[in-house]
């Protein structure tokens, strides 16, 4: 695969916004903390750094989901209260209570960096949807990427507000991924970053990825559960409703996101999007690899991979 010349960014390296309900720019100045779309009027705040970019029914579709959400997280030991906590990460502390969880991640960013985006060139525009904290946007920012971070969370500890301990000046949105408050054209790579799986339509989800895509863009996925049998991904998302019920009193279902990919899903949105995937293999470890194994001596369902998924319009060069 060879890097096309025109994912060059432009030397204006500004993220124009658009109004997340007609798709009008937006234009507020450099320190303006609120907007107001010149078509439908509709008013947008600037709040700690963070763009709101939510309409009022987007607000009140996901607020049960994110509150869910957030209280889960938060109850698993999340964050910390130390700055230099969300600096180092993917490097964790051994003794944080989901330090295993950053060991994954650090293994994810080294494939990512090592053996994926140098394929895509230099200096790339990169949407890091699913952000959450920013550390991935951080990573690519030292890097001399230009990423834009795009979540529903807005937490101080969980969510985009605890991107104020980066130095970076990388801009942060909350906003809805099936309706990016971007222009058309304007992105080199679209990231989803352990969070593709939450959409309730991949076609509708993908669709608006390719949208903001420039013609020769990418689509990456990461961390997102693929199974070869649907019967093993609709188990798993039982299972996991489930021990959310017994330990957090909630079954965190209010939006019915699928919650996993097949090899058929991603064949059939190739075919609808015309879209070529690749998939890359990172290293979790000899336990991680021997998983399918054991869980065939054991009788148990499949477990889920988290292949990296590398996708571009078939026939682009």
């Amino acid at each position: 695969m060879h890097r096309d010349s025109s994912l060059t960014p432009s030397k204006d390296l500004r993220w124009q916004l658009t109004c997340p309900r007609c798709g009008w720019t937006l234009d507020p100045e450099a320190d303006e903390s609120e907007v107001r779309c010149a078509k439908c009027r509709g008013l947008y705040l600037c709040i700690a750094g963070i763009w709101r970019l939510l309409t009022p029914e987007q607000h009140l579709a996901f607020d049960h989901f994110v509150n869910d959400y957030t209280k889960i997280r938060l109850a698993e030991g999340r964050g910390s209260e130390d700055p230099d906590f969300y600096r180092r990460l993917p490097k964790c502390d051994p003794r944080h209570p989901l330090a295993w969880q950053w060991r994954f991640h650090e293994q994810t960013l080294r494939c990512l960096t090592e053996r994926i985006l140098p394929r895509l060139g230099p200096n790339l525009r990169i949407l890091d949807l699913g952000a959450g904290i920013g550390w991935l946007s951080n990573q690519l920012a030292t890097r001399g990427h230009h990423p834009c971070a795009i979540d529903l969370t807005i937490d101080e500890r969980d969510g985009l507000a605890a991107g104020r301990h980066y130095a970076s000046d990388w801009p942060r949105i909350q906003a809805d991924f099936d309706h990016i408050p971007l222009l058309a054209n304007s992105v080199d790579c679209v990231i989803y970053n352990a969070s593709l799986h939450y959409s309730t339509d991949y076609r509708n989800t993908l669709a608006e990825a390719l949208r903001v895509l420039r013609p020769n863009g990418f689509i990456v996925v990461l961390e997102s559960p693929v199974y070869k049998n649907i019967d093993s991904g609709r188990r798993m998302v039982a299972e996991r409703h489930a021990h959310f019920e017994r330990r957090f009193g909630t079954r965190s279902d209010a939006i019915r996101s699928i919650e996993y990919l097949t090899w058929d899903i991603l064949a059939q949105l190739g075919r609808e999007l015309e879209l070529t995937w690749l998939r890359f293999y990172p290293w979790y470890g000899f336990r991680w690899a021997m998983r399918p194994w054991i869980a065939r001596l054991k009788r148990k369902r499949e477990p889920s991979r988290f292949p990296i998924l590398l996708a571009r319009k078939t026939g682009a060069n």
